[in-house]
């Protein structure tokens, strides 16, 4: 799967359709995307020790959704990634995290000739694919809202509409058959009955979307402070580093 489609997935697998409520199955079992058999996958599928890893904090493991947005923002590479990967290399090591954090651009900065500035700006290029996805969750929730709400509100009006006309029906046919009358009474009974259960759908579908978006907000906001804070460290721990 490529990075485009892998991008595009995320919010569809949020927002894919009435019959799942739009949540995933199992929203644990995808948690990150960097995750495999409980190992830390890198760019280049090595498997790292996760109990030092820079991509999955505790922060990020508090709420499954920021996992998953935090993995389509780190799915392409970029010199922040591979720091990452590198950093995740050494964590089996003793050593603390600033030490860490400097093993790991010496590597970096030998095999790869990067600098602090490129690294910091690479965290730049992630915050930017975390906009991305901003936009892409909006329009996708939009649509969301039109093919699960809409429809069925129009729905509703449709059969008012229809149950106003069967009540003029009957004032004008109560002359004629009581029996005539006894099946559009009945015919009413079970479309306004049908309306109060299209209704009651649309107003379930509408709180999920809600709380969705309300839990997206805060997957936002969790990666956010997470990549910022990373720039923070990286220009704590690395900022003295000759470029």
């Amino acid at each position: 799967m490529n990075t485009k489609n892998k991008e595009s997935g995320f919010a569809s697998r949020l927002l894919h359709g009435a019959k799942d409520l739009i949540w995933q199955d199992d929203p644990v079992a995808s948690r990150n995307a960097y995750q495999r058999d409980g190992n830390v996958i890198g760019a280049s599928g090595e498997k790292c020790d996760q109990r030092q890893d820079v991509s999955t904090d505790s922060g990020l493991n508090a709420n499954p959704m920021a996992d998953d947005l935090f993995a389509v923002v780190m799915n392409r590479p970029t010199a922040y990634s591979s720091l990452a990967e590198a950093i995740n290399a050494l964590s089996e090591l003793s050593m603390d995290e600033a030490t860490r954090y400097r093993s790991a651009f010496a590597v970096l900065k030998k095999t790869q000739q990067r600098t602090v500035a490129q690294i910091t700006q690479a965290v730049d290029v992630h915050l930017g694919l975390l906009e991305s996805e901003i936009v892409r969750f909006s329009t996708q929730s939009r649509n969301t809202e039109e093919a699960e709400i809409s429809a069925r509100e129009k729905a509703v009006d449709l059969l008012n509409g229809d149950v106003e006309q069967r009540n003029s029906q009957i004032s004008t046919l109560r002359a004629e058959t009581e029996e005539h009358i006894r099946k559009l009474q009945e015919e009413i009974s079970e479309k306004q009955s049908r309306a109060v259960e299209l209704k009651s759908e649309a107003e379930q579908k509408k709180q999920s979307i809600l709380q969705t978006k309300r839990d997206f907000e805060k997957a936002i906001d969790t990666v956010r402070a997470r990549l910022n804070h990373e720039k923070e460290k990286i220009h704590t721990f690395l900022g003295s580093e000759t470029s």
